[in-house]
């Protein structure tokens, strides 16, 4: 539901990506939607055409991947990284994407978000890699947010400030987040939890 944080739960192979990949139209040439829908504001998703996908993907439904690398490009700067995406999905201005910008790098716990900027991915950690993941995700305020294990790389206390977060993004934007993981720790942090095994959903819990 808008505003909500589900955790998407389950063993390394159970399907739980797979589910995140459907919806962003990302399985690639050996897979397909066999049956089913998947609905964003009443539209199913699977008869959009390519160029209304498109326009969904980034602006309004955004994605955080378990290795950073798979969303960063190794050839530009962080700082054109983050600020492409509210001035192209919001039209501000540049001054206005750097100060935004800057803001959600600190945010996710980046000290010198200034020379971050100006650094190219090779020249961060991994786990730097992965916070400016998160960041470019969630700097245009997006209605939904997949994140495949989007603290995998991240130490224990890094990672729950991370799930801190995007637990206040969804209270405060309205944001809603599907968080895949395979850490129950960090799923129960959710407004509800559902579980795979096998490929298949066992249960939903709700947070009391």
């Amino acid at each position: 539901h808008k505003g909500d944080a589900m955790g998407l739960v389950g063993e390394s192979g159970c399907g739980k990506s797979t589910v995140a990949l459907a919806i962003m139209q990302y399985l690639g040439g050996n897979g397909k939607i066999v049956g089913g829908t998947i609905k964003y504001r009443g539209r199913d998703m699977a008869t959009m055409s390519e160029k209304e996908l498109e326009k969904l993907r980034g602006s309004e439904i955004a994605m955080i991947y378990q290795e950073a690398m798979a969303s960063l490009n190794p050839s530009m700067r962080i700082s054109k990284q983050l600020m492409e995406v509210p001035m192209l999905h919001e039209n501000v201005t540049k001054d206005e994407a750097w100060k935004r910008s800057v803001e959600m790098l600190e945010k996710v716990k980046l000290p010198d978000a200034s020379r971050i900027m100006d650094s190219f991915p090779h020249q961060l950690s991994g786990g730097q890699q992965q916070r400016v993941a998160v960041a470019r995700a969630v700097v245009h305020r997006p209605a939904i947010v997949l994140c495949d294990e989007p603290t995998g790389n991240l130490d224990t206390e890094t990672s729950e400030s991370i799930i801190r977060l995007l637990r206040t993004l969804c209270k405060v934007g309205n944001t809603t987040f599907l968080i895949v993981t395979h850490d129950h720790s960090i799923a129960e942090q959710c407004d509800r939890v559902l579980q795979m095994a096998d490929g298949k959903f066992l249960h939903a819990s709700e947070e009391e």
